[in-house]
Protein backbone atom coordinates (compact mmCIF):
# COMPACT_ATOMS: atom_id res chain seq x y z
CA UNK A 1 0.00 0.00 0.00
CA UNK A 2 1.36 3.25 -1.32
CA UNK A 3 1.43 6.24 1.81
CA UNK A 4 0.94 9.54 0.66
CA UNK A 5 0.23 13.07 1.87
CA UNK A 6 -3.74 14.21 2.05
CA UNK A 7 -2.42 16.65 -0.39
CA UNK A 8 0.67 16.90 -2.47
CA UNK A 9 1.01 20.64 -3.67
CA UNK A 10 2.08 21.40 -7.35
CA UNK A 11 1.53 25.12 -7.67
CA UNK A 12 5.03 26.76 -7.30
CA UNK A 13 2.40 29.54 -5.42
CA UNK A 14 1.32 27.73 -3.17
CA UNK A 15 4.64 26.43 -2.40
CA UNK A 16 6.05 29.78 -1.67
CA UNK A 17 2.77 30.85 0.74
CA UNK A 18 3.63 27.74 2.54
CA UNK A 19 7.27 28.56 3.28
CA UNK A 20 6.38 31.99 4.17
CA UNK A 21 3.60 30.33 6.69
CA UNK A 22 6.67 28.25 7.86
CA UNK A 23 8.76 31.41 8.56
CA UNK A 24 6.45 33.30 10.03
CA UNK A 25 5.15 30.12 12.48
CA UNK A 26 8.98 29.26 12.65
CA UNK A 27 9.89 33.26 14.40
CA UNK A 28 6.48 32.87 16.46
CA UNK A 29 7.69 29.97 18.64
CA UNK A 30 11.36 30.96 18.66
CA UNK A 31 10.37 34.55 20.07
CA UNK A 32 7.66 33.10 22.36
CA UNK A 33 10.55 30.60 23.38
CA UNK A 34 12.86 33.53 24.42
CA UNK A 35 15.35 31.38 22.45
CA UNK A 36 16.35 29.17 19.65
CA UNK A 37 17.84 29.61 15.58
CA UNK A 38 16.15 31.71 13.92
CA UNK A 39 18.59 32.08 11.12
CA UNK A 40 18.30 28.00 9.92
CA UNK A 41 14.46 27.57 10.12
CA UNK A 42 14.58 31.13 7.69
CA UNK A 43 17.17 29.79 5.18
CA UNK A 44 15.15 26.31 4.55
CA UNK A 45 12.08 27.28 4.50
CA UNK A 46 11.50 27.19 0.57
CA UNK A 47 13.75 23.95 0.49
CA UNK A 48 11.70 22.13 3.54
CA UNK A 49 8.65 23.70 1.94
CA UNK A 50 9.35 21.59 -1.55
CA UNK A 51 10.27 18.75 -0.13
CA UNK A 52 7.35 17.94 2.56
CA UNK A 53 4.81 19.67 0.27
CA UNK A 54 5.76 18.64 -3.48
CA UNK A 55 7.04 15.17 -3.24
CA UNK A 56 7.80 14.06 0.05
CA UNK A 57 4.84 11.01 0.51
CA UNK A 58 3.81 9.66 4.22
CA UNK A 59 0.58 9.81 6.45
CA UNK A 60 0.63 11.75 9.61
CA UNK A 61 -1.96 9.14 10.88
CA UNK A 62 0.31 6.48 9.89
CA UNK A 63 3.81 7.62 10.82
CA UNK A 64 5.20 4.24 10.90
CA UNK A 65 4.15 2.99 7.11
CA UNK A 66 7.21 1.26 5.95
CA UNK A 67 6.22 2.50 2.80
CA UNK A 68 6.91 6.27 3.49
CA UNK A 69 9.45 8.73 2.73
CA UNK A 70 11.81 9.92 4.95
CA UNK A 71 13.22 13.41 5.70
CA UNK A 72 16.94 13.95 7.43
CA UNK A 73 17.72 16.84 8.60
CA UNK A 74 21.22 17.04 10.00
CA UNK A 75 20.95 20.79 10.76
CA UNK A 76 19.37 20.93 14.05
CA UNK A 77 19.20 23.78 14.99
CA UNK A 78 16.10 24.67 12.51
CA UNK A 79 13.77 22.80 14.77
CA UNK A 80 11.59 25.94 14.83
CA UNK A 81 11.12 25.13 11.50
CA UNK A 82 10.65 21.55 11.73
CA UNK A 83 8.17 21.74 13.95
CA UNK A 84 6.35 24.07 12.44
CA UNK A 85 6.14 21.95 9.29
CA UNK A 86 5.40 19.30 10.91
CA UNK A 87 2.35 21.07 12.79
CA UNK A 88 1.09 22.14 9.12
CA UNK A 89 1.50 18.49 7.56
CA UNK A 90 -0.88 17.50 10.43
CA UNK A 91 1.31 14.98 12.68
CA UNK A 92 0.21 17.04 15.53
CA UNK A 93 -2.02 20.43 16.27
CA UNK A 94 -0.70 23.80 15.88
CA UNK A 95 -1.87 24.87 19.27
CA UNK A 96 1.20 22.76 20.54
CA UNK A 97 3.95 24.55 18.99
CA UNK A 98 3.80 27.25 21.92
CA UNK A 99 5.59 24.25 24.11
CA UNK A 100 8.43 24.80 22.37
CA UNK A 101 11.81 24.85 24.29
CA UNK A 102 9.20 24.51 27.08
CA UNK A 103 10.50 22.16 29.99
CA UNK A 104 8.65 19.01 30.24
CA UNK A 105 6.81 19.69 26.68
CA UNK A 106 4.25 17.35 26.03
CA UNK A 107 5.82 16.49 22.53
CA UNK A 108 9.25 17.44 23.40
CA UNK A 109 9.18 20.28 21.11
CA UNK A 110 13.25 20.86 22.14
CA UNK A 111 15.79 22.65 20.58
CA UNK A 112 17.18 19.88 18.95
CA UNK A 113 14.61 16.98 17.16
CA UNK A 114 13.61 14.85 19.74
CA UNK A 115 12.37 10.82 18.46
CA UNK A 116 9.51 11.01 20.68
CA UNK A 117 8.04 14.00 18.52
CA UNK A 118 5.41 13.08 16.37
CA UNK A 119 6.59 12.81 12.93
CA UNK A 120 10.76 12.34 14.03
CA UNK A 121 12.23 9.55 14.09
Amino acid sequence: MESSTSSVVTNIDELRQISKELRKKSLEIIHRAGSGHPGGSLSAADLVAAIFFGQMKFDPKNPKDPGRDRFILSKGHCTGLLYSTLAKAGFFDSSKLSDYRQINSELFLSGHPHPKTPGVE
